[in-house]
């Protein structure tokens, strides 16, 4: 049998899928730079806690939105197909290695690189809105990153492990710059990768269920990312 055509297909969803990464990409961190939505914010908040608010909101609604059109106006079988697995049982083997990878994750960011990780327990509604805002970006991430990467790569027989791999890769590229300029900049592409790249595994050890890998990160998004955007 002549191995070109599987190779061509793998090839095609390899590029398939880093192009709509890069448009997701690019789209979402134009959306934050230009659209402002500060003044929605209470004038007790400091100008750069309303700017990290409107850069939360607009990138959680951006996101949202890119997930929605790819699967229901674009017609993505992939989008569609992880939307639907969103809360499909998993085995526990699912639900652990995303545990782990959450808590490790956690842990890293509270006693590693945070400033002031005290600052995560305050009872405020700086915290409260600032955790909240974001945690939509848990699921339409997991949705394109794991879900459509998976699934689209899964059609064109690529191996599991390029698929959790590449899957990791993709997610980690989404925080270029997240932390800073300069060093600050690529700092967490390292621990972004690992993550993905966990969830990925726990996505394909759940026979496809989404489930783990959403808590997990919505959890992570709403304890640390307030905090770490602050600590720009």
């Amino acid at each position: 049998m002549d191995p070109r055509p599987r190779a061509r297909d793998g090839l095609r969803a390899l590029a398939e899928t880093a192009i709509a990464a890069c448009a997701y990409i690019a789209i979402s961190l134009a959306a934050v730079r230009y659209l402002d939505l500060s003044m929605l914010f209470s004038d007790s908040w400091s100008a750069a806690e309303r700017k990290v608010g409107s850069g939360f909101l607009v990138g959680a609604t951006t996101q949202l939105l890119l997930v929605l059109a790819g699967a229901y106006l674009l017609r993505s079988i992939d989008l569609r197909r992880a939307i639907g697995r969103t809360f499909a049982p998993a085995p526990l083997k699912a639900w652990s290695i995303a545990f782990a990878a959450t808590m490790i994750h956690l842990g890293t960011v509270l006693f590693v690189v945070l400033p002031q990780p005290q600052r995560v327990a305050e009872a405020s509604s700086l915290n409260l809105l600032l955790s909240l805002i974001p945690a939509a970006d848990g699921w339409s991430q997991e949705m394109f990153f794991r879900g459509y990467v998976l699934f689209r790569l899964a059609r064109a027989n690529i191996p599991g492990l390029a698929q959790i791999l590449f899957s990791g890769l993709l997610f980690a590229a989404i925080h270029i710059g997240y932390a800073g300029h300069g060093w600050a900049a690529v700092s967490p592409l390292f621990g972004t990768f690992i993550l993905g790249s966990f969830y990925a595994w726990a996505v394909r050890s759940g026979r496809g269920s989404l489930l783990p890998a959403v808590l997990g990160h919505i959890l992570i998004v709403a304890v640390a990312q307030p905090w770490l955007a602050l600590a720009r």
